[in-house]
Formats: structure tokens, sequence, C-alpha cells
């Protein structure tokens, strides 16, 4: 930004503002008038507009506009090349400017006015008062054409009468406002003191304040001083001057900021801001502690010099610039001056924010409680560089504000202006000003206003740019109109013709305006419109009343016209005709007529300055309708006519598969697909009720469900109820009586669809709404449970095998088939309804039976495969062929196999379930999106498990002896063993056991082993069942 890169060379550490900004381009429009704006320019490249005043010269009598051009060129005298300098613009159409002949001279040999800077401040003490603008970069040479020569940049200021010229006679006038220059020098004092970066007058008109941004090594100074010219002015104010830190000591200690902050960068001052009647100087020190910081500062004795701080208000954003502008306003009416400051480089990523303004409203004095409201600029906006307090721009008796932001919209620059009310400072621009509209850039970089420049008592605004430009907007005066409206008769009896066989009513509207000052009173055109039933028109529906006597081209249910105020408080009627149509429904609702007004034009006798005669414009804070209500006179209603109905509404749920079934307690809905639609049971009563016109129950279904049907209750005697819903069966409308009688009741189902009802979905919510009187809604709840017919199904493949063979260990084992017979089972899952969505968990769990209650494997799972439309994997992975040094065979039956199970031995071993005591490890299987699928489980019995079961139940094999047995204990071993044999027969021969056996009894049982596919819980409920 131009302003802290031209102070780059004094200020060490300058900051570096970004030039590039975004911002729509929407203008709101209020007061301020953009069709007439006045524009001023200047030389190119000159800065014309850098800073601006409004000045009123008594005598004679003159509005001007005063603007500062830091880069003009030098005047006839100066030795410099370029200077700056100031204009006075008289408020007309041209765009011409004058420059003011002051600072025509130059002495090189103790000064430098190269650069100077002249204008980039000016400031007006008020109507008639004197005018202050300065030079910040003006420099004193020292030792000149020696070796030792340097330069400080003390600055300077000079004050101006009030008809801008040097009056030698006065003491104030010249430019002699240069307290730095005699004082120690160097940056750590006030050789870079740039004096004049800032300066204002008070508003007591009586002191002037200087703000001096460089000393004390980039501290700052802000200085305030009086030359009282009259005894009187003697007797009551001192000459001072008051500096920060005490004028005489000029003790760097004494500061309120550390170094580098610019103390004095901005200036403002009030009463009423800390204590009521107190003067307290504001200043901006938009470097203070890396954030910025605003110092309030007051005199400190009768007797001392010094200013001292009442209160700081810090910057809350690191780098925010925060104090770089600022100004002193009475937003809320209270007599307390509020504080506006400017933070241009606030920033915020979330929000894309570029600037913010702060507002502290004034608690009485109490700044430690106020907690400020900011107003957020656009991304990269410099939204605060510029603020100004422009007084009551609308004339509401709160005072208003204009900010800038220079670098929005793509540089081209906006101003929002911010209304004062009660409560402090309405947050939304009432207007925005944009730079686009005149093809310039930097658009609102300064501001000035609170002056009437064209007469009309409204305070008008000037914004100024870095494109040589400045432009004036006049404010518009604001008027309320008074709009009183009169219904003859006032309430309707359509049993009473009024015109022929028809039924009309009158309606007259007075018109009148009112405006602030009372002394504005020209005569305003006005454009009326009377509109009835414009509500029901703006919901598709038909007007109810047409108004006769009017033109063709118009609407039935519209009526425009033009009327003359001759002035302010001056009235103007019209009285119209209005006719009800035939045959209307709607009986219950009143008739609302609505009456708007726009002004079209003013006649004034000859405009001021021969500037374009501005347009009043309406209050945007009055309502742009009035309206007024014609009622009906309705039977069955009370003696007053008002209908005092007692609806009362009650609903139970039902299925409906075929039929209606009630089901009492309804907690939940069981969704399948022969339970798919769902029905309300609604019965509305008007118990002691008066007749309640144009009844209806209005239902709104929240995505899921839909409008689907409507059937009336099989008992009951009243006409069938009709439902009438919108297009996608959100919401439905059902006609209860018009009117709907005293003591009547009426039971009807409303059918639901449940189309929409996905698997996601876990209870419905509805509203019913019977209206009339101030029904609320009643909330209809149920959950969902959706129930889906999935069938399982598997088998084994082979049902039976066989085992045996040779007990071996796991290690030793290399190949699957060495494990054991190889078995297959497959599961089929078929999904009958919904088509599974994708995020909704359903899974299939398999109870594997992997090891025995002793941990012996049982059955070894090789693979699991699936065919659909969806791959399925099961988890845990780890568990399918976790043996990995056992080779995956690529056949199902090896020949080896084949010769094993030949071998096998005869014994029967029946494997248990996962429920008894075998150890069983679960898959599961997520189903996501599908119709059906199959998974086919390949697996080994574990050979070894089996064999040793079967050892652990067989016979010991005998101990081998060492040595011989005699004979004699062989023989009597053999004799003893037929005796018991020849014993053991005779007891079977006498049990009948040598009868002949049937063939099931002699055949061979071959032992084996059945693996059984587990039920799944289905089965298992319905075999319960």
């Amino acid at each position: 930004m131009l302003l802290l890169l031209l102070l780059h060379g004094a200020l060490s550490a300058a900051v570096h503002l970004h030039l590039c900004a975004l911002l729509p381009a929407a203008v709101l429009a209020f007061n301020l008038d953009t069709s007439h704006v006045i524009r001023k320019a200047g030389d190119p490249g000159s800065l014309f507009g850098f800073s601006l005043a409004m000045h009123r010269q008594i005598s004679p009598d003159k509005v001007m506009l005063l603007i500062g051009a830091p880069r003009a060129r030098a005047l006839s005298r100066q030795k410099a090349r370029v200077t700056g300098g100031l204009y006075r613009c008289d408020i007309t159409q041209s765009t011409d400017c004058e420059r003011i002949d002051f600072d025509n001279d130059e002495d090189v040999i103790v000064e430098n006015k190269e650069n100077q800077w002249m204008g980039v401040t000016v400031q007006s003490q008020g109507p008639g008062g004197k005018i202050v603008t300065c030079a910040h970069r003006y420099r004193r040479r020292l030792f000149v054409n020696t070796t030792q020569e340097s330069q400080d940049i003390t600055g300077r200021c000079y004050v101006l009468s009030q008809d801008l010229s040097i009056d030698s006679s006065s003491d104030e006038d010249g430019g002699n406002w240069n307290f730095c220059e005699g004082r120690a020098r160097g940056h750590e004092m006030f050789g870079s003191c740039q004096q004049g970066l800032a300066a204002t007058f008070t508003k007591d008109y009586h002191y002037v304040v200087f703000g001096a941004p460089g000393a004390y090594n980039w501290k700052g100074v802000v200085r305030v001083e009086q030359k009282n010219n009259t005894l009187l002015e003697m007797g009551i104010y001192d000459d001072g001057p008051y500096e920060v830190g005490d004028e005489h000591l000029l003790n760097p200690d004494l500061w309120p900021v550390p170094a580098n902050s610019y103390l004095g960068f901005s200036l403002d001052s009030g009463h009423h801001i800390t204590r009521n009647g107190g003067l307290t100087v504001v200043a901006g020190a938009p470097r203070a502690n890396h954030s910025g910081a605003v110092v309030l500062l007051r005199k400190e004795s009768e007797v001392s010099t010094k200013l001292v701080v009442e209160h700081i208000l810090y910057g809350p954003g690191l780098g925010s610039s925060f104090g770089y502008a600022l100004a002193v306003v009475n937003l809320n009416g209270d007599g307390w001056k509020d504080i506006i400051v400017g933070a241009p480089q606030f920033y915020m990523k979330d929000g894309d924010i570029g600037g913010a303004v702060y507002v502290y409203i004034n608690k009485a004095g109490r700044w430690d409680k106020v907690t400020p409201v900011r107003l957020n600029g656009t991304k990269d906006s410099m939204f605060g560089l510029a603020v100004q307090n422009i007084g009551d721009i609308n004339q509401d008796s709160y005072e208003d504000i204009a900010v800038g932001a220079p670098h929005d919209d793509a540089a081209n620059g906006k101003v929002y202006i911010y209304h004062g009310s009660s409560q402090g400072i309405r947050t939304s621009p009432a207007q925005i000003l944009s730079g686009k509209d005149h093809n310039i850039q930097f658009f609102g970089y300064s501001l000035a206003g609170n002056m009437d420049v064209d007469g009309n008592s409204y305070p008008d605004l000037s914004v100024g740019s870095l494109s040589d430009t400045a432009f004036i907007y006049r404010a518009r005066p604001v008027v309320r109109i008074r709009r009183n409206i009169q219904i003859s008769p006032q309430e309707i009896d359509l049993t009473v013709k009024t015109c022929g066989n028809s039924i009309c009513f009158t309606v007259e509207i007075c018109f009148s305006y009112k405006a602030n000052p009372a002394s504005y009173s020209p005569r305003l055109t006005l454009g009326y419109s009377v509109e009835a039933d414009g509500e029901r028109r703006k919901q598709g529906l038909t007007s109810r009343v047409m108004f006769l006597n009017k033109s063709h081209s118009e609407s039935e249910h519209q009526f425009n016209g033009t009327l003359d105020l001759r002035g302010q408080n001056q009235e103007a009627c019209v009285k119209l005709k209005a006719q009800l149509k035939e045959n209307i429904k709607d009986k219950m609702r009143s008739i609302p007529i609505e009456v708007s007004a726009q002004i079209i034009g003013t006649k004034r006798l000859k405009p001021k300055n021969g500037l374009p005669l501005l347009t009043p414009i309406l209050d945007s804070s009055q309502p742009s309708k009035q309206v007024t209500e014609v009622n009906f006179v309705k039977e069955g209603c009370g003696k007053d006519h008002v209908c005092r109905s007692n609806l009362r509404m009650k609903y139970s749920l039902y299925y409906k598969p075929n039929n209606l079934h009630h089901k009492e307690n309804f907690p939940e809905f069981h969704l399948n697909y022969e339970k798919k639609d769902l029905a309300i049971r609604v019965t509305v009563t008007n118990i002691n009720g008066d007749d309640a016109y144009e009844a209806k129950l209005v239902a709104n279904f929240f995505d899921i469900v839909s409008y689907s049907g409507v059937r009336s209750h099989r008992t009951t005697t009243e006409k069938a109820i009709i439902c009438e819903s919108n297009q996608n069966g959100s919401q439905a409308e059902c006609e209860l009586g018009n009117p709907f009688k005293r003591d009547s009741e009426t039971t009807f189902y409303i059918i639901l669809s449940t189309a929409g009802v996905s698997l996601t979905t876990t209870g419905i919510e509805l509203d019913l709404t019977s209206v009339q009187d101030i029904t609320t809604p009643t909330r209809v709840k149920t959950s969902v449970i959706i129930e889906l017919p999935l069938s399982v199904s598997g088998e084994a493949v082979p049902s039976q095998v066989s085992f045996g063979g040779v007990v071996k260990g796991e290690s030793a084992m290399k190949t699957e088939e060495e494990i054991g017979s190889l078995i297959t089972y497959t599961f089929r899952i078929n999904n009958l309804w919904k088509t599974l969505e994708p995020f909704v968990q359903a899974s299939l769990l398999i109870h594997w039976p992997k090891w025995n209650k002793d941990g012996k494997w049982l059955l070894y799972l090789v693979k699991i495969t699936s065919q659909g439309p969806e791959n399925i994997v099961c988890s845990p992975e780890t568990e399918i062929s976790s043996l990995k040094h056992i080779q995956e065979s690529s056949v199902s039956r090896t020949k080896r196999e084949a010769v094993r199970n030949e071998r096998q031995k005869e014994m029967l071993l029946f494997l248990q379930s996962c429920e008894k005591e075998n150890r069983c490890v679960v898959f599961k299987c997520p189903l996501q999106g599908f119709n059906g699928a199959s998974l086919e489980l390949r697996s080994r019995l574990w050979n070894s498990t089996f064999l040793e079961v079967t050892v652990a139940v067989s016979p010991d094999s005998a101990v081998a002896q060492l040595g011989g047995v005699p004979w004699w204990i062989i023989l009597v071993a053999v004799l003893a063993g037929i005796l018991i044999l020849a014993l053991l027969v005779f007891l079977l021969w006498k049990c009948g056991f040598f009868k002949r056996a049937t063939k099931d009894q002699y055949d061979a049982a071959y032992h084996k082993a059945e693996i059984h596919v587990q039920p799944s819980d289905k089965d298992k409920l319905s075999a319960e069942a």
C-alpha cells in the first residue's frame, strides 16, 4: 500500500500491504445518490484525492471540498520539482479545481522540499474555522556544503485562515507548526519525527493536534497546541503545548508504547469519551506490540504539560495494523462518544476475511467493560484503511460511519456505509459505493463527510482514490410515507348483497409524508399500488376480490394510480371499489389489502449551485407495504363474529397388507415384502366449539415415506374426506369441512407408501397439523425394523468321508493331501427383496470346528471362494490356510490318498458340533449390495486326530518277556483256556446265540465319520416353534 511505502525511508520497518483483492460487485442503494455524482480530477500521478476535507467559508458563504495532492508538481518559486499541494474544489459539476498558493518559497540552505508530500493530510476546523495541512516528509538541512551535511525528516504543517489565505496578523496562520525542529537529532530522538502524518482539530475548535510517528525510534509523539489571540481565550484556554512524555522532559521511558509503534499515525478527539465533559485525544499506533493499539490521552493536570494515558485498546490480530485509521462518533445517541478503529491488514484464512473494523460502544467511560463489534471485509480488500464519521446521513437521530476498502473488487475499491441505531451499529451495510462504476482503482482510500454541501440539510460524503480522482456523493432526503386505510363495511356478510347480485366494499386510502428537517417540504408525486389477496397469489391461488373501474390492462386483483402531495403533513386521498367473487371457498381467512407507494418525482423552484435536483427516497427502515384486512361475518360463531373452534386430533398407526389391521401400542413397524404400506388413522373432533371454517389437516412427510391415498372409516356417516398432495407426495392437505360444524367428528386413514425406506432407515417421522386456530403440529414417530427374506442353504461334498492310515505330525506334512480327506462346503445365500446398500452392514457368520477339546485339529480350512457380483472376503483371513509350510494341492484327490483309504481301519467316530466340546473359529463374511451369492469352503479332515482317538480306545499290546516260559505253565494255561471256552460256548448256546441271524445282522459295518452342516439360526427358530 502506497502510504506505508512512502514512509519506508523514514519508518524503518514499514509493513507491506498486498494490492490484490476479490469482491462481489453487488451494490446496495440507500440515500447517497449514485446518479448525479460530482467528480473532481487532478493531474496524473499527483495522488490528487490522497486526503480530503469538507470546508465551509463564512465570508463570503461558500462550501468547498479541499483535496490533498502530495505528489503535485512544485509551485513557481519553489526550487524542488515535486512538492505536493492543496486544492480547492467548488461544489459544481465542473471537474476543475484551483490550487491554493502557499508554501511558495524554498531556502535550499536550510530546507529541502523535494517529495515533502504537502497535502498528505488536510483537516477543517468547521464552518468559518481554520484549515491545517501538512508535509510529513519535509526535511531540514544542516551543515550544508560540508562533509558533515545531513538532513532530518522533521515534517511541517501549515494553518490557513477560513478563506484559505495566510493572515500575517495571526500567530496561528503560516508554516511555523514544526515542533520537532531544534530538538535532539537522530532517529532515537526527533531526527525522523515526520510531524503531520496525521493532524486534526479538537471538537471545541480551540486546539490543533499533531501526530509525529517517527519520534523516539518510531515510538511516536502526540502533541496538542493552541495559540490564544483574545483575552477571553486566554482566560479559558492555555496555549499548552501538551505532549506525550512531557514536552520539557523529553524522556522516551515515559512513552506508553514500545519502539516502532507509530503512535500518532491516526488522530481524533472528543468530549465524553472517558469522562463527562473532559477532552480526550484518541491516537492510533498501528504497529504497537506487532498488532496495533489505540491510546486514549488526556492532559495530566492544570500545571502539567504532559499527556497521560487514560486507556489503551489493544489490537486482537497479529500484524492487523489495528489503529491505522480511527474515528470518534456517537452511534447510539446516548451522549457518550464511541470509537471506530480500522485494522486493514486483519486476516482470517477460514473466513476469507481481509481487513476489519472494530466498533467500541462506550459504556459511560468504562472501556474495560466494552467488547467490540467486528465488521469484516472481503479477502485482500484492505477494509478499514479509512474510516469516517459522516454524521446523521439519513436523519434518524443516530450518527453513521463510512468504511473504505480501496483494494476491494480487484483493487477497484469500495466504500461501505453503516448506520447507527439505539443499539449501536447496524452490522449490515446500508449502502455500498463502488469504484468500478467510475472506472477507477483504489476508490475509498480517503473519506470526508459530516457536512451538507448542497443545502438540503443532509450531510454529504466525499470519497478519494489513488487514481487522481475524488467524488462527492450527495445525500437524498429521506421521506416516510403515511398510509391511512379505511374499509367499509369493516366485515363482509355473505348473506347480504350490496351491489346488485354481488357483494362489494370500498377501500379509502389517505397518503401524507414526513421528513427531516421540518423545513423540507417539496411537492411530491406518488405512485401507489393496492393489491388484494397478495399471499394467495404468491401461492398460485386466485384472488377472491376484483377491483372495479380500472383499465383492462391491469390485473383484476390490483389497482395502480398516482397522486400529488403538496407538502409535509398535507393529505391526499383515493377511494376504490372492490367486488367479492362468486362461490369462494375460503370464507375463514380475512382478505388482506396491501398498499404500497413510491416517489415518482418532486417539484422545487430551483436547485442550488446549479446541481441536478435529487429526488427524495423512502425510509428503508419503513415497511414497503401496509396491510389491513377485511373479515367475514361467520355463521355458527360467537356474538362477536369470531369463531373459536375446539378442534382436537388423535391418531393411531396401522399395518396395511390387504386390509387395515389395528395393532395396539405400536412401538415399531416391521417392514417386509408382505407388509409394505403404513396407515395413519386420524380422528378430528370439534366438541363444544364454534364452526371451523376451511378446516384442513396438513400432513408433512420427511423424505422416507410419501402420501399414497386416503380411505374413509367404514363406520362413518360423514361425506368422504378428500386429500390432495404435492407432486412428490411430501405433503398432503385433507379438507375436513367448510365449515367443520360444532360437535362434528370425522375419522379417516392416510395411506403411506414406504418405497423410500432403505436398509439404513431406523425410524419414520411426520407432522400432522390441523389448520385452525393456532393448532401446533403433532409429531408422529415410529421405529422401523426391516425384515429381509434371506435364505441360506448348504451342502457338503462328499457327505461321508473315510479316514485311516498312520499318525503323522503337523511339522512333517508337506502337502495338504497328507492332512486328510478333502471336504467342500457350499453355502448359498438368496435375497428375495431389497438389495443391500454399500453402507449397510450385513454378514454371514460361519462357526468352523477347527480343534477338538484337546486342541487337536479337526477341520483344516484351505480356501474360501465366492460366486456372484460381489467378491466376498471373509475374516479372519489368517485362519485360512494358516499353515504356511503346507503346499496347496491343485487336484482334489490323489492316488496316494485312495490307497491310504483302502487300508483304513474299521472304526466309528461322530464329529461333534461347536455347541458341545469342540473349539471353533467364527468367520465373518460381509454381504454388500447383492441379490444372491454363493460361498465355497475347501477344507481337509485332519486324519491323524481321528486315528489318535481310535488308538486311545483300543486295548494295549502285550509287553514282550525277556526269557522262556516253563512248558507246564503253558500246558496248564491251554487246558484252563479250553475249559473256559467250553463253559462260554455252553452259556451262549443256552442264550440262543447260535440261532440263524437276519441279513442286516451279518453284513459288514464299515466305520465312518459323518460331517453335518450346522442349521441356520432361522431354521433353529422354526424347528423350536
